[in-house]
């Protein structure tokens, strides 16, 4: 049990650092959590935010940072299993953003009174030569207009 509380903890050190990274907008932090030379899968809450190099999720981070002065994230909801070399992690964040000087949030039946925008995140991570990597991830946001109980947003 002791073991599985401290790999579970470890990976939960692993998705704070990440996180705060991106805080601290410190893409070449954020990156050495991720593997060098190795696909890679990153997928945002955009339609077009499918990364599939470092590369191409570097322009897409400096996107973000270009359109923000401020982001804050607190990691709430976190689960971990693995199985070998292979581990995934969900988490929720609550989050603000601040653009053009103004804090926004994002408001839901979830955040109404929280003043916070919650994300689901997922990630994939691979046990390589020592050391945990995030390989595989992918964030969203609950869609509004999906009503609890409802199977699809739809109206």
């Amino acid at each position: 049990m002791k073991e599985q509380h401290a790999f579970h903890r470890g990976l939960e050190d692993i998705m704070e650092g990440y996180w705060m990274a991106y805080e601290q907008r410190d893409i070449d932090k954020m990156f050495s959590y991720h593997p060098k030379n190795r696909e890679i899968l990153i997928i945002g809450t955009g339609k077009e935010e499918v990364f599939d190099t470092l590369e191409e999720y570097r322009k897409g981070l400096e996107r973000d940072f270009a359109q923000s002065e401020k982001v804050e994230i607190e990691i709430k909801n976190f689960t971990a299993d693995s199985s070998g070399n292979v581990a995934w992690v969900f988490l929720n964040h609550f989050a603000k953003v601040t653009v053009k000087g103004k804090e926004h949030k994002l408001i839901t039946r979830y955040t109404a009174v929280l003043e916070f925008m919650i994300t689901r995140y997922t990630a994939v991570l691979e046990f390589i030569e020592g050391k945990w990597y995030i390989v595989q991830s992918h964030l969203s946001f609950p869609p509004e207009e999906q009503k609890e109980g409802e199977s699809f947003p739809v109206k």
